[in-house]
């Protein structure tokens, strides 16, 4: 698997990488009567051998083996989306993954096996995607891979008509985001991470974790996560304060030792900052010169874009500038 660099991809794999959450959150938001037809007590999760370099891997992919009622294999792939931007592309890479992990699926077991319905002896495992998606652009994507391709009802037979399960976070009310303790939590942070509201939400995010201070893996747990918010909200969305204010409210016997975890990472972030501001600044200079020799002058809007993209956003439209014929393409 591709080395987990995003803190957004670290604690998503930190929290929904456990078989108890990952059953618990899949349980929930897949459709009644896909749920139904699954036997959860079997769900475990796969190994990576899955994934190659040629398929452009996500990081925080999680595959997780399931049986059916009934004794047939199936898989579900969760997939994480947590950019600024929609992908364009993903039904072409939830494609390109069910070949992979069928593929992956022939090698490993024979076309014969002993506990398996002779009807079903050649058939593949089923493959359920879902899409967990916490950005803050609307997710406009179509969810059937045949809207992708172009619409000739006299060919639909030779067009695949497979689909993607969506959880988009921004659809829920909080009252809505229930279960355990860890699930909740995650749910909570991960639709608050962009939004300004997330000062008002702490504290409430963080009274639901006075149950997990009793034990080590809890800490390890409230620690990840007060890592993902050091590192991945903005200074002005929460502030030290606000976050070290939650902690000694709500955590009262871990208190002491989690505040130094803050300030720690605090410190780190602050030099991270630095250099990252240093390499923007160039990359933003460098997009503007291409927008402008490909377009000409810039409008305002586009100057105030260029200015406040991080990293990640700056690169994405400078490779689109290799394709777009008009200046709105660079920012789809």
């Amino acid at each position: 698997m591709a080395t987990l660099n995003n803190p957004h991809d670290r604690f998503f794999k930190r929290a929904f990488g456990q078989r108890e959450v990952a059953g618990e959150f899949l349980q929930r938001f897949l459709p009644a009567a896909v749920v139904e037809r699954l036997d959860w007590t079997t769900v475990e999760p796969e190994k990576d051998a899955f994934w190659d370099d040629t398929l452009h891997e996500h990081a925080a992919d999680l595959l997780y083996r399931i049986t059916l009622h009934g004794g047939q294999s199936g898989y579900i792939h969760l997939l994480f989306e947590h950019k600024s931007y929609v992908e364009r592309q993903i039904n072409l890479d939830l494609l390109r993954y069910r070949v992979r992990i069928w593929e992956q699926w022939g090698k490993d077991f024979p076309a014969s096996l002993p506990d398996t319905p002779a009807t079903d002896q050649r058939r593949l495992p089923v493959i359920i995607p879902v899409v967990f998606y916490h950005g803050t652009t609307s997710w406009n994507v179509p969810q059937q891979f045949a809207d992708t391709v172009v619409d000739e009802p006299a060919l639909h037979d030779y067009i695949p008509h497979v689909r993607y399960h969506l959880v988009d976070l921004s659809h829920y009310r909080d009252e809505q985001l229930k279960g355990g303790v860890i699930m909740q939590t995650a749910l909570l942070v991960f639709k608050y991470i962009f939004r300004d509201e997330l000062p008002e939400r702490i504290h409430g995010i963080f009274g639901l974790l006075r149950t997990l201070e009793q034990h080590s893996e809890g800490i390890d747990y409230i620690r990840a996560l007060l890592v993902y918010l050091t590192q991945a909200t903005a200074t002005d969305r929460l502030t030290e304060t606000q976050l070290r204010d939650a902690v000694t409210h709500h955590l009262i016997d871990q208190g002491e030792q989690l505040m130094m975890t803050i300030a720690q990472e605090w410190e780190q972030r602050g030099e991270k900052r630095g250099k990252q501001l240093g390499k923007a600044e160039g990359e933003q200079q460098l997009l503007r010169r291409l927008l402008i020799r490909k377009f000409g002058r810039l409008p305002d809007e586009v100057e105030r874009r260029l200015t406040e993209a991080d990293t990640e956003q700056l690169e994405q439209w400078a490779d689109n500038v290799l394709f777009a014929q008009t200046l709105a393409e660079v920012f789809e």
